[in-house]
């Protein structure tokens, strides 16, 4: 019979053993993180993958997004995006959705 290790690999020879790369991607995240007793963090975190933050990078806004954003940030600035109409108009969806 061969010697062959369980899936943990814990058992068997030292050969048998899966051996994982050294490499390992530098992450963003602080070395120090408060956790709690059970290990879990104590505060909300996202963490994307190397993977993501590359596509992260090849998306460009576009140029209707970015004038959109740029009118809605200058209402906001001035006082006038919040209206009674806007205010009106989002209670009569939220009423709609909520009989719905």
């Amino acid at each position: 019979m061969s010697d062959i290790a369980n899936i943990a690999g814990n058992r068997g020879s030292s050969a048998a053993r899966l051996q994982r790369p050294d490499a390992t991607e530098s992450s963003p995240r602080p070395q120090e993180s408060k956790t709690d007793r059970f290990g879990r963090r104590s505060e909300d975190a996202v963490e994307l993958s190397a993977q993501a933050r590359r596509y992260a990078g090849l998306q460009t806004p576009t140029t209707e997004s970015t004038g959109r954003i740029a009118t809605i940030q200058s209402q906001i600035a001035a006082g006038t995006y919040d209206t009674e109409e806007r205010l009106g108009a989002a209670v009569d969806r939220m009423i709609d959705h909520v009989l719905s």
